[in-house]
């Protein structure tokens, strides 16, 4: 069994958003409430690589009282060709746990799929300023500012970092690169998300 190359980008998108691939080598993601759809999508096209198990939802509270929310979960299931993705992305920090991290052949890897993906998971749209940003506060400011100059170089798409609290730094593309945004990955996005870059 091996990915193809959809596959390949897809999965690239994913990690580099919401999604993990454990050190036990499964892809997992959890979805809110709202994001069935995109859920559902991501789990048709992991289909193969999960059993009937792989998607399924559950029910929490996120305070004593208030009220359940839905989840969504995708789990595939442990597979020796999800080790690739979990060592370029992932690293031991000094306390032993696995971390994220952006992969420094980002430029490479970046594709209008896997790019619509991340957008899919961590863009959003400010309706009045009409600017998409990136939401990559897991990552270092070194390496959001590599990922930065990465989309630059392969799409022509400019950004620039926006501090948003200790440490943490997102991606802000300005009303006027918006419109090679959605020409770039609109046809790669699901309709239920569209809004994440203004459509």
């Amino acid at each position: 069994m091996k990915f193809t190359k959809f596959e390949t980008e897809f999965l690239h998108g994913l990690v580099l958003g919401d999604g993990h691939v454990t050190k036990q080598l499964r892809y997992t993601q959890t979805f809110g409430q709202h994001a069935e759809p995109f859920a559902q999508y991501v789990y048709a096209n992991l289909r193969r690589f999960c059993t009937d198990k792989g998607f399924y939802t559950y029910k929490v509270r996120s305070g004593k009282d208030s009220p359940l929310y839905q989840r969504w979960i995708v789990t595939t299931k442990t597979l020796a060709m999800f080790k690739y993705y979990h060592d370029l992305y992932y690293r031991l920090n000094s306390e032993g746990k696995y971390i994220k991290i952006l992969p420094e052949n980002i430029e490479t890897i970046l594709t209008p799929v896997s790019f619509a993906l991340f957008l899919m998971s961590d863009g959003t749209f400010h309706k009045t300023k009409h600017i998409v940003k990136l939401c990559t506060n897991n990552f270092t400011k070194a390496e959001v500012e590599l990922l930065s100059k990465a989309i630059l170089n392969k799409f022509g798409i400019e950004s620039k970092l926006e501090h948003v609290r200790k440490e943490q730094y997102v991606l802000r593309f300005r009303k006027s690169v918006v419109p090679q945004i959605q020409l770039l990955v609109k046809d790669h996005m699901i309709p239920s998300m569209m809004y994440r870059i203004g459509l």
